[in-house]
């Protein structure tokens, strides 16, 4: 099975759609299929074991996209995964692959969520029914990490199949230090509405000086949201209680990780969360909202939940503070590393990939 997945900066990105069309594509190797990642031809391909690249030429108009020779690129393909969601590149992409004949599946990450689809509401609504509802309506499936999502995509009057497969989460060999840097962790980006970095800050105003240990607020800005969450920071007087820092990668993520006595992921929703799949993934207890992999520890008893509210994080905090919480973070260790592998992940791809397969396209 030739499986092509289309994600523009594949390449040279550094978030997580990026890593995961990466990793998600090494594993679809190893498991026998052919896999090939088509990328814009501004930069590199990277060397990834088994993994094809094919690199091709973008115009731009601002920040759209227009694929040049698409068509080329997948010819051979059984099957292309179009990454992300509301943009030009995959509407054009997506007409080229039905004018093929090429079936595709669209992979959101998350992004049909209702909240997403308030934001900039009118434009989106515009967006949709000139562009993004034929892109939808002309896929062979729709992929979600849980099968809890499908139903945003039934509010947006989706109803055909859904491809179900979570991200995975690949934890570096040999693992990183434990020694335990006696500090609470958030890591994402500062989106503060999406992400719940208003309510996090708040809650921790609310606890008793002393009874927590430092918060560090660590990840990439977006639409100046560091600067918000700074400055409310300095309004509630707990600058002495957060650390705002910068995004970390790599084996300095990693580190960082591993040596915080405990995580907090207080999104309002999400897709998946990444970083809280790899803190949980490093054994290090977590708070969570009841987004789908939140409420999917939650429900295992491998992390802590509490509604995306002040009050609800505040307990959620004291109960992260308590010696209890150790045997929570083994819990969700043995659960992430034993459930979430990229492997299994790429046979479920391959698993549902080909039932798709066997229906002939629209």
């Amino acid at each position: 099975m030739r499986i092509v997945q289309y994600h523009p900066r594949a390449s040279g990105g550094d978030g997580g759609i990026t890593n995961s069309v990466r990793r998600l594509s090494e594993a679809l190797a190893r498991a026998g299929a052919q896999a090939i990642i088509v990328s814009d031809a501004e930069t590199e391909a990277p060397d990834f074991d088994g993994v094809i690249w094919r690199m091709i030429e973008h115009r731009r108009l601002g920040r759209l996209l227009f694929p040049v020779a698409f068509g080329e690129a997948i010819r051979d393909a059984d099957l292309v995964v179009l990454n992300s969601a509301w943009t030009l590149h995959n509407v054009l992409a997506a007409r080229t692959a039905r004018r093929l004949g090429i079936p595709y599946v669209l992979a959101p990450r998350g992004a049909y969520d209702p909240h997403i689809f308030r934001r900039n509401r009118v434009l989106k609504m515009i967006w949709w029914w000139t562009a993004e509802r034929r892109l939808v309506s002309g896929a062979c499936a729709i992929h979600v990490f849980f099968s809890s999502q499908g139903q945003g995509l039934a509010d947006l009057g989706y109803m055909g199949p859904v491809l179900v497969a979570p991200n995975g989460v690949a934890v570096p060999i040999p693992p990183p230090s434990i020694t335990k840097g006696g500090y609470f962790l958030f890591l994402g980006r500062f989106d503060p509405e999406h992400k719940g970095l208003d309510l996090l800050v708040r809650a921790v105003a609310a606890a008793p000086r002393g009874s927590l240990p430092l918060v560090r607020m660590h990840g990439p800005d977006w639409a100046n949201g560091k600067e918000r969450v700074m400055r409310l920071v300095d309004e509630l007087g707990v600058g002495d209680r957060i650390l705002i820092g910068d995004a970390v990668y790599d084996d300095a993520k990693w580190q960082l990780l591993a040596a915080a006595s405990g995580f907090i992921y207080p999104s309002r929703w999400e897709g998946f969360g990444n970083a809280a799949a790899e803190a949980c993934a490093l054994g290090v207890p977590t708070v969570v909202t009841p987004y789908p992999l939140g409420q999917y520890l939650a429900d295992h008893d491998a992390a802590i939940l509490a509604d995306p509210s002040v009050d609800a994080l505040l307990a959620a905090l004291t109960q992260l503070n308590s010696p209890k919480a150790a045997a929570i973070g083994q819990r969700a260790a043995r659960l992430v590393r034993e459930t979430f592998t990229w492997d299994s992940v790429a046979q479920a791809w391959i698993d549902q990939a080909g039932a798709l397969l066997q229906t002939p396209v629209a």
